[in-house]
């Protein structure tokens, strides 16, 4: 049976997401979204190491584990932790958003480009990396279909790189999870019409702030075209930015929605059809 698997790690900060399909055979395939781990805080590494640990894989040698590690934007509390990542798992291919090598807001740039220079150096871990929008066409995880919503090609926010976010759909069979970086409102109102009608999962959006829910207008700007029956997950940002907002909480409120600080590790799982949802500390 097919499955897709995605957990929101609770990384106290920031963001980092792991994705596990599953294909009819039975054979899995895995993808990270992000990593803020500094040297002395790495909880995505030691999230990822238990969960290896606990399915008795381990990396060897010049075998890349991941199908695709994908910097969502070039934050800090985005990225960091990505080139020990590299190093422990290697990837088949390394994406971000084209804007960030073109980008000229202070040190965006260095972040990224640290990560390509490792690249280019370590083919071992990071087989190839691309500049990706939403005119690439990307292979399937396993039985799992995947598209670029954003950004559009050729289009560059310099002055908010929120804005550069790769929003990344993901759909099996009957079932469609977002995965939406920390796109702004300036995002939404472009593509907002463009979240499926099927979407079972939808990631809050920069943490559950108030730009990432809320237009000028003080509108929401994405919650009226998700189904009603759209779980909703948040990636906490609680020290030192105090996120979720409480603003986007009482937003939320009726919906079923998931937040890092208070259910830890959090999966949100399909066969296609039915979705299921289960967190823990481990």
């Amino acid at each position: 049976m097919s499955t897709l698997s995605v957990t929101l790690i609770d990384v106290g900060w920031g963001d980092s997401i792991l994705i596990e399909s599953q294909n009819n055979q039975g054979k899995c395939f895995y993808a990270l979204i992000d990593s803020n781990d500094t040297t002395y805080f790495r909880s995505s590494f030691i999230f990822l190491k238990r969960f290896f640990e606990r399915k008795q894989i381990k990396p060897k040698g010049n075998k890349h584990l991941f199908e695709f590690i994908l910097l969502s934007h070039a934050h800090s509390d985005h990225g960091q932790g990505l080139q020990g990542i590299f190093t422990a798992y290697g990837t088949k291919q390394f994406w971000y958003p084209k804007s960030l090598t073109e980008g000229t807001n202070g040190g965006v740039s260095v972040n990224l480009a640290k990560l390509i220079r490792y690249s280019n150096r370590y083919k071992k871990k990071v087989k190839h990396h691309e500049a990706v929008s939403n005119t690439n066409i990307l292979e399937n995880l396993g039985d799992v279909e995947m598209k670029i919503l954003w950004p559009n090609y050729g289009e560059i926010d310099c002055k908010n790189e929120n804005n550069n976010s790769v929003v990344l759909l993901l759909k099996l069979n009957n079932v469609s999870f977002l995965l939406t970086g920390d796109a702004e409102a300036e995002v939404w109102s472009q593509i907002s019409d463009k979240i499926p009608k099927n979407t079972r999962f939808f990631k809050v959006p920069h943490h559950g702030s108030v730009n990432g829910a809320f237009d000028a207008h003080n509108n929401a700007c994405w919650l009226d075209d998700c189904p009603d029956t759209a779980l909703f997950g948040i990636s906490s940002h609680i020290t030192p930015h105090e996120l979720p907002d409480p603003e986007v909480i009482q937003l939320l409120s009726g919906r079923d929605c998931f937040r890092t600080d208070e259910h830890y590790h959090t999966t949100f799982r399909t066969d296609g059809s039915k979705v299921e949802v289960k967190y823990s500390h481990v």
